[in-house]
């Protein structure tokens, strides 16, 4: 038994040094460096009934915490972006009295002073089933911690075959968590209760997630069930007024750039408008600012009917009700790659195309 787990868990190291050096395997045989969290009525165990061998089982009932704990090296994985892989079980996990109680995999980070916190968060019954949560690490972090558990919420769950690597690839994800406001899938077209852009099946139900190169680009696209759904940025355009012409908050960047790689399309797609139908503003660490049109026929392509434009590469394409659905990638040449871009904010006159925008991605390499 012992000795298929360590073939199991090789070829799991094997998948994630793809994309990058491995910085933790854990198959839950015996605690280690581990330490048990609880606060109230929560118990933590290594029990029978995983993967292969043992696992991990937490359990919490009247709204208990129970993480189990593990630090990891600050000084190895500052400035990295790691990707935590995990088989997860539920047994009837409730959310607690926040909306973050829940079972979870979870990255507290510690620098100057605040803690940021990442997590990867579920809810409800289901058998094994694979889930991944991508961190980006701050340079300046001075502690990073690692749990698995459940946050004042209620049920059990139980993990294994963890794989923590340092996730590093040709081009760095810029995180759209702060931004996303719609979800991949749709039921009913022009119900007028969202879902995606509410066009029904003609949506991203389809699209592949987690950590992904398309179009020769490396992005992390947000799974379904991530940010409570919210999982793409959707902007107001003529068909759909209700929807925002702004994003109040921002993407966070804080890193040099020699391009930005935008994975994104357009519906009710109409080449002959002269105004952008998106726009990006690019703030950067010292205070000055760059704008970046986004044009219908040039930089941004039909969602229902993609093919290549000038600065629009088609990057995936689907089949659904017999229409072909796709996303592209446009590219920016930042002009100031010296100087850290800080921020992005995305907004729209709000008249032509409805912009979809799904995933972003800098290319570090700068002279």
């Amino acid at each position: 038994m012992l000795r298929r787990r360590s073939v199991l868990l090789a070829l799991l190291c094997a998948a994630a040094a793809a994309w990058g050096d491995t910085v933790l395997t854990e198959g839950f045989e015996q605690q280690g460096s581990w330490k048990k969290n609880i606060r109230g009525k929560g118990s933590i165990e290594l029990a029978d009934g995983g993967v292969e061998g043992k696992c991990l089982k937490v359990t919490s009932s009247e709204n208990a915490l129970a993480y189990y704990t593990l630090p990891l090296d600050a000084a190895r994985v500052r400035g990295k972006r790691l990707i935590i892989r995990a088989q997860v079980k539920l047994d009837g996990v409730e959310r607690g009295p926040e909306v973050y109680s829940t079972a979870k995999l979870h990255v507290g980070c510690r620098s100057g002073g605040t803690t940021e916190h990442r997590a990867q968060r579920f809810i409800g019954t289901r058998d094994w089933h694979p889930q991944v949560l991508v961190a980006p690490i701050p340079d300046d972090a001075e502690n990073v911690v690692l749990d698995l558990g459940i946050q004042n919420g209620n049920g059990t769950a139980w993990f294994d075959s963890l794989v923590v690597d340092d996730g590093v690839k040709e081009h760095v994800a810029v995180s759209i968590v702060t931004a996303a406001n719609a979800s991949y899938g749709d039921a009913t077209a022009d119900d007028g209760r969202g879902g995606f852009i509410d066009t029904g099946p003609l949506d991203l139900r389809g699209l592949p997630v987690a950590d992904v190169r398309l179009g020769g680009i490396d992005f992390s696209i947000l799974p379904p069930e991530a940010n409570y759904g919210r999982t793409c940025i959707v902007l107001r355009g003529g068909k759909r007024p209700r929807l925002p012409a702004r994003i109040e908050t921002v993407l966070p960047v804080r890193a040099k750039a020699a391009r930005l790689f935008f994975l994104q399309a357009a519906m009710w797609h109409d080449p002959s408008r002269k105004a952008p139908c998106l726009r990006y503003s690019i703030h950067y660490a010292d205070g000055k600012s760059a704008d970046l049109p986004m044009h219908e026929g040039t930089d941004i392509g039909a969602f229902d009917a993609p093919r290549d434009l000038a600065n629009w590469k088609v990057a995936w394409t689907a089949k659904q009700e017999g229409r072909t659905l796709g996303l592209g990638v446009a590219t920016w040449v930042n002009p100031r790659p010296g100087v850290p871009i800080e921020f992005i904010r995305l907004s729209t006159l709000g008249t032509g195309a409805v912009p979809i925008v799904v995933a972003i991605s800098l290319d570090p390499k700068t002279p």
